[in-house]
């Protein structure tokens, strides 16, 4: 014990370890909390940031560890389309034929895609473009890609 902390106690002004490092402790773990343990130690400490608590990164992830607070890392999920593993045959390439558009309207090709929405869902858009122009004939959305067939 250092002589200025036994004087300091003998004051009754005894060191108090609560204020300056139990503080983060808890402030990192509400932030935790409050962000449904998804936030690792950068976010959290931005956020401490943003109101006005001033903590480095490396103590933000120490404190985590030695809290035993880990971050949910969600699975990324990426819609499976197309089956490449069916056996069958493949439909010809029909477009060999004409290997220029000459006039609008006389070839279309179609395509398939996703996005992610809101909710952790998918939608699937269709998309008819005509070659000549290499305009959008049409298209449409759905929630699943059977709905296009």
């Amino acid at each position: 014990m250092s002589r200025s902390a036994y004087y300091r106690y003998r004051r009754g002004k005894s060191y108090r370890a609560d204020k300056k490092y139990n503080r983060p402790k808890h402030e990192v773990e509400k932030e935790f909390i409050q962000n449904h343990k998804r936030y690792g130690s950068r976010r959290i400490k931005a956020s401490l940031q943003e109101k006005g608590i001033i903590i480095s990164r490396r103590k933000v992830a120490s404190i985590m560890r030695k809290q035993g607070l880990r971050a949910i890392q969600p699975r990324t999920f990426v819609p499976r389309t197309t089956n490449s593993r069916h056996g069958k045959r493949v439909s010809p390439n029909l477009l060999e034929a004409h290997p220029q558009v000459t006039k609008p309207n006389s070839v279309w090709v179609s395509d398939i895609t996703y996005m992610p929405v809101k909710g952790g869902k998918w939608a699937y858009l269709c998309v008819w473009l005509d070659l000549f122009s290499r305009r959008i004939v049409s298209w449409r959305l759905a929630e699943t890609c059977r709905k296009f067939l």
